[in-house]
Formats: C-alpha cells, structure tokens, sequence
C-alpha cells in the first residue's frame, strides 16, 4: 500500500488557469493524498468551490492592471506555415470564405512581441507569490508540486525546496512562441533563495499533455499524456438543457478572461450573436454578468443564460461553438467532439485557433475577415454533418482515448517516490 504523498498544486493570476488543473486534484485525493492548492487570495472561491484545499499565499494583483497594454495581436507565430495535416483525419475542402488571415490586414500592425519580460505581469505575478510559497513549502514540505503554464513562482519554490516538479499543459503549449531571457526573468526570483536561473526548470521533471495530435505542438522534454476533463467552474443544469433542442444549437461565448481584463468589446460580441441568429438556429449565449447588460436586445431565437452554467453541460446540445480560443473554451469542445469557430483577439488564442485549424475540427476568421455574413456562412458550414463534424468526433475520440488523471497519479507517485529515495 503507497503511504500518502502531499501535493502542492499551485495556480496564479484568474480563475481560468485553475480549472485545468482540478480534475488532477480530484484524482490525487480521491487516491487518498493530500492535496492541497496555493494561490492569490482572489483565487480562494473557485479553488474551494471546486471541493479542494485552498492555501492563500502572497498578495492579489489586479489582472487588468497587470497586462494593461501587453495583452494584444502578437506577431506570426509560425513563418514556416501551418503543419501538414494529419492523414487520419478527413480531408477538408477549402472553406466557403477563407479563414486566413491576410498579412496586410490592420490586426497585424505593430503586433506584439511574444515574450514574458522582467518587467512584465507574469513576473509581477510571480513576485506576489513567491515569498509565501517558498514559505508555506518549508513548513508543509510538499512531496511533488504541479503548476500550469506561466507560473515563474511554483517552479522556483520547487528548486527552493529540491522537491519536483510537474507542469501541467491546459492545452497547446504557447509557450514555443515566447521568447524569455532566464538570467532577466528567472535569476532575480532564484536570487532570493541563492540559486541561478539555471537552477530552475519551469517544466518540471515531467510535461503533462492534455492535446492529442496533430493539435499539440511536439517538445522534446519528458512528457505524459492525459486526458481534459472539462470543469468550467460551479453549475446548475437548468430545465432546457433537461432534453435534445429542437432545432440546431450554437453557443456563442467570450470565456471568462475577456470581461476580466476589460476587452470584451475587441470580440464585439452583441454583434456576433445577431449574425448568427440569422441563421435558423437556437443561440445560447454564455457570458460573464458584466457582459450582459451591454449586450443590449438580442433575436428572439437567442437564449441569454443567466444562471450559473458551465459550456461542459450545454456544449453537448450543441452543434458548433463560437468562441475567442481560450485554452479552457477550446478544449472542452475538442473533447465534446463540438465544431469551433475560433474569433481571436488576444495573446495565446491566435496559437489555439491555427492548431484547432490543423485538426480540421474547426476554424478561425482574423478580426478583419469576421464580418457578419462570412460569420454566418462559416457557422452554417460547421452547423451541417461535413468533414467538420467528421474531424471534432474523430478528435473526441482520441481525447478520450488519453488515460485519465486517475490513471496518471501512480507516475506522478513514482517520480516522487524516486526523489525521496
């Protein structure tokens, strides 16, 4: 019989990043460890509503302020082009209307640069946790830590307690398309407890991978696959979603980071719900409360939901989602097996959106392409049981075919196991 381990979870900076990595937790308590979840204060409600220890530590930032003017259009992702499509997976005819974006479109000038940077708000972040990480650690002293992706705070604490470590992927790995100098991001936080940068690895001794080919981008560092289990946060299954619709249905959402950051109004959401409700469609919306006052009159064919509703129940009556590429959004349909139709705006989702695009389970439209009849025409393809449909099942089922988070406990057991050996 294994002796109980403690685990550190660690999360940082919106709710959102968090959810990726509860259904992990679950697994490793239900294993009977100890389990534990170290964040900023603000992160307490959705860490305990998920049914998890939360551990505040540090001080909370305000998210907006943090990125104000470093969360944008970034610059071409891949010079080389997309990646060859995967030959299992349908081939997709061109769609009606190109969902390429053109070089020259206004979106595309002065883009930003992909980078975390000292002075950026991954580190301020970092900054704000890090003392009482490291300090809670020393007390509680964690058998393995697990974070998400830009977490500069978990992976140093974890070099500061020579416990290891394990990054958890929330989908496509974005962080290929950032540049980050170690010695300027990473050597100050290390300094505190005298280690170099070269100390610290923000990957961990183990990469666990939630995206199944051809959607994940390869790496060459230790890594495991495991399965997305969608968890959107607390819900109530409301007396509509109880039977099948009776004509198709598209959800219409802009995630939960957006209206966070106050850049709701890029997507032009009102906009995007009335073109496509002129389709013969039901459009169920979901947004955050401070989006939907200033989404003004809506079609009568659009179901604005009020009640706590998580898209892992409503996404299953659906036959497409239109949504802005969040990691959180985009995954959950991929394992529904729910065609996408990605409107980036922002940072990692113009990555989400081209590796969607490689799979053929979806598409994407720059914001200069997405007017409202090449929305609506889009959103009919992916309505219809074509090769979209064909390719989101076939990507379901090699989501669900990945080995759940319980299946995975027992490595991530053995790599603390060796490491107190």
């Amino acid at each position: 019989m294994t002796a109980a381990l403690r685990i550190l979870l660690t999360t940082w900076g919106w709710r959102s990043h968090f959810y990726g990595l509860a259904p992990l937790g679950w697994a490793l308590q239900a294993a009977g460890h100890e389990v534990r979840v170290a964040s900023h204060p603000s992160l307490v409600p959705a860490i305990t509503a998920a049914g998890l220890a939360a551990v505040p530590l540090g001080r909370d930032l305000d998210f907006a302020e943090a990125f104000a003017g470093r969360i944008g259009a970034v610059g071409a992702l891949d010079p080389a082009g997309p990646a060859a499509p995967d030959p299992a997976l349908p081939a997709a005819p061109a769609p009606a209307v190109p969902a390429t974006p053109d070089p020259a479109t206004p979106e595309q000038d002065d883009p930003l640069e992909p980078a975390i940077t000292a002075d950026g708000g991954v580190v301020r972040f970092a900054d704000a946790l890090l003392d009482d990480l490291v300090g809670f650690g020393r007390a509680w002293r964690p058998d393995l830590m697990v974070w998400e992706p830009f977490n500069l705070a978990a992976p140093v604490a974890a070099a500061a307690l020579g416990v290891p470590g394990v990054l958890h992927l929330w989908g496509p790995d974005s962080s290929v398309t950032l540049r980050l100098d170690p010695e300027s991001v990473l050597g100050p936080l290390a300094g505190r407890f005298g280690l170099a940068a070269s100390d610290v690895s923000l990957t961990g001794a183990l990469t666990l991978d939630p995206v199944p080919p051809p959607m994940q981008v390869p790496t060459a560092r230790p890594g495991r696959p495991v399965r997305f289990v969608p968890y959107n946060g607390p819900a109530v299954l409301p007396s509509w979603l109880h039977g099948p619709a009776d004509r198709p249905r598209v959800c219409v959402t802009a995630g939960t980071m957006m209206a966070g950051v106050g850049l709701d109004d890029r997507l032009g959401l009102a906009r995007v719900i009335r073109a496509v409700a002129g389709l013969d469609v039901e459009v169920v919306v979901l947004v955050e409360p401070a989006q939907q006052a200033r989404l003004g009159p809506l079609p009568d064919n659009v179901r604005l939901v009020d009640a706590p509703l998580a898209l892992r129940l409503v996404l299953p009556t659906c036959a497409a989602l239109v949504q802005q590429g969040g990691a959180g959004s985009t995954m959950t349909a991929l394992g529904l097996g729910v065609p996408q139709l990605v409107l980036p705006q922002v940072s990692d989702q113009h990555f989400n959106a081209e590796r969607l695009a490689v799979t053929g389970a979806g598409t994407w439209l720059s914001p200069a392409r997405a007017d409202d009849d090449t929305l609506r025409a889009l959103v009919g393809e992916l309505i219809g049981d074509g090769h979209w449909r064909e390719s989101a099942a076939l990507m379901r089922d090699r989501v669900h075919a990945m080995p759940t988070p319980a299946e995975v406990v027992p490595a991530l057991v053995a790599l603390a196991a060796s490491t107190r050996s």
